[in-house]
């Protein structure tokens, strides 16, 4: 977990250090626990395609919620396919008062077919 994690913000290493296992988090957020961030980094190539980011979760469609590893609280997200190729697009300027909103997930607009049928 550490090299992993090695520069992300105290607010988010202070997520992680709380947070051994995965934690479901708003209608579409999965934030990554101590458990399952390195291997979810390295099963996605993060480090190789994006050097200096972290996968933090997800939104199980595809959408891969990341942080940059140079301390900065932003959170990004990008798809899990664009990694590496695409910017990454700004989520929240802060993962703490992103967290407290309860994970808004403004990428999941209301045309999107994430909704059970």
């Amino acid at each position: 977990m550490e090299t992993v994690t090695s520069g992300a913000s105290p607010e988010y290493s202070a997520f992680l250090a709380a947070h051994p296992d995965s934690a479901p988090t708003g209608d579409f957020v999965l934030l990554y626990g101590q458990s399952d961030l390195p291997e979810r980094n390295e099963t996605f190539e993060v480090q190789t395609y994006l050097p200096g980011w972290v996968a933090i979760g997800d939104d199980g469609g595809g959408t891969a919620l990341l942080m940059r590893l140079d301390g900065s609280p932003s959170v990004y997200c990008c798809g899990h396919g664009a990694i590496g190729s695409l910017d990454p697009e700004l989520v929240a300027d802060s993962f703490s008062d992103w967290l407290a909103a309860d994970c808004p997930a403004p990428w999941m607009g209301d045309d999107d077919d994430y909704v059970d049928g």
